[in-house]
């Protein structure tokens, strides 16, 4: 059971490739991080594995069905999906937003699962709140929150996965790092999670494969987060020399929360 992109190559209107010979699989039960310069790709790859754009070659499966024959319907019991930049033009409210993840599962949805959604995004207080006079921080946190009420209402009698384009970049701090613990829930619950971050120190903490794409979109480096997200591997990618740190932790014994694992950082060049 896998959501997968095999030697899928995409370009736009036969211009400059955008994504040449890319191989990801995105597995239930692991958090699949794809990284990489701007405009290598990472979000074209998204709506590849959505199904909303045909690569010009190469196969893009589910469960090895292809993505773009399943009815929309039954794509939206297994694939949730959420934009970096989530939008509506219409003032409904929190919950009704919420609610829309529901639509695919009809009558079967359990309602209580919005209620559990808002919650658990810290959002149950703005459920009647508009929609379109929130932050854009407040926005991502509800199209979490639809996503999430989407996977957990989904029949549990086929794969699940979450597909998400930079979801903390409109957040702080304590919200971030719960979007993390969230991923980390999601894969445990079986969901199979794939992420675009620019946010290499969140990579590494929440991923447990990578795929890393150059300016050219091609893959550098793809395997294990442990193996892929390394200053070797980064450094001829991003132009930038890059340093591991290792967490600290107090006389706990438990981690500080901002170095709760290894973190890449900018390296100082006086230490080259």
């Amino acid at each position: 059971m896998t959501l997968r992109a095999a030697s899928v190559d995409f370009a736009y209107r036969r211009a400059r490739p955008v994504l040449s010979g890319v191989d990801l699989a995105i597995e239930p039960g692991r958090v699949t991080a794809i990284v990489g310069p701007n405009a290598s790709g990472k979000s074209t790859l998204l709506r590849l594995l959505l199904g909303r754009l045909a690569p010009t070659s190469g196969r893009v499966t589910i469960d090895d069905r292809p993505v773009r024959r399943l009815h929309p319907r039954e794509l939206a019991k297994r694939l949730a999906f959420v934009p970096q930049s989530p939008a509506l033009s219409f003032a409904y409210s929190v919950e009704q937003v919420v609610r829309f993840g529901l639509l695919a599962m009809g009558r079967s949805a359990p309602p209580a699962a919005v209620e559990r959604a808002l919650e658990r995004l810290d959002i149950a207080d703005r459920a009647t709140d508009p929609y379109t006079e929130l932050s854009v921080g407040l926005q991502q946190r509800v199209a979490l929150a639809r996503a999430l009420a989407q996977l957990n209402a989904a029949p549990r009698d086929a794969s699940r996965y979450l597909l998400a384009d930079e979801p903390t970049s409109a957040l702080d701090p304590r919200h971030a790092l719960g979007v993390i613990d969230l991923l980390t829930e999601l894969a445990s619950d079986g969901v199979g999670v794939g992420v675009v971050l620019h946010d290499l120190s969140i990579a590494l903490r929440v991923a447990d494969d990578a795929l890393v794409l150059d300016d050219t979109g091609r893959p550098a480096a793809s395997g294990p987060a442990s193996e892929t997200l390394t200053p070797d591997v980064l450094r001829p990618v991003f132009g930038v020399r890059f340093a591991r740190v290792a967490p600290r932790n107090d006389d706990s014994g438990a981690p500080h929360a901002l170095l709760a694992v290894s973190t890449i950082i900018p390296a100082d060049p006086e230490d080259a």
